[in-house]
């Protein structure tokens, strides 16, 4: 008797995204900052740098419902691959993206 085979698994297709938020209560606002970190890499204090699967990104945007507010202000612009080659940083800590691109379309 053979064993069952399990089904390959499929990995998730990631993007970049581009996170900014305005909270106006301090409390809020580091919890915000909080559920961030989770997600990605702060460029400036309210701005984070993302790699998501579709999933996580809708992870992501409920865990933010549950601490912000109606009048905090939230934006999450996806990025192509043509915009993330030309992103710069002026402190250079470190080059988008990280992870070199599994394949490279001619």
């Amino acid at each position: 008797m053979s064993k069952p085979r399990s089904k390959p698994k499929v990995a998730a297709l990631k993007d970049w995204y581009l996170v900014a938020y305005d909270v106006r209560e301090e409390v809020r606002l580091r919890k915000v900052a909080k559920v961030m970190e989770g997600f990605g890499t702060r460029v400036q204090y309210s701005v984070f740098r993302c790699r998501l699967s579709d999933r996580a990104k809708e992870q992501m945007r409920w865990k933010l419902s549950q601490v912000m507010q109606p009048d905090d202000g939230l934006l999450i612009a996806g990025l192509c691959s043509a915009c993330i080659q030309r992103l710069r940083q002026s402190d250079s800590h470190g080059n988008w993206p990280e992870d070199p691109p599994d394949w490279v379309v001619i």
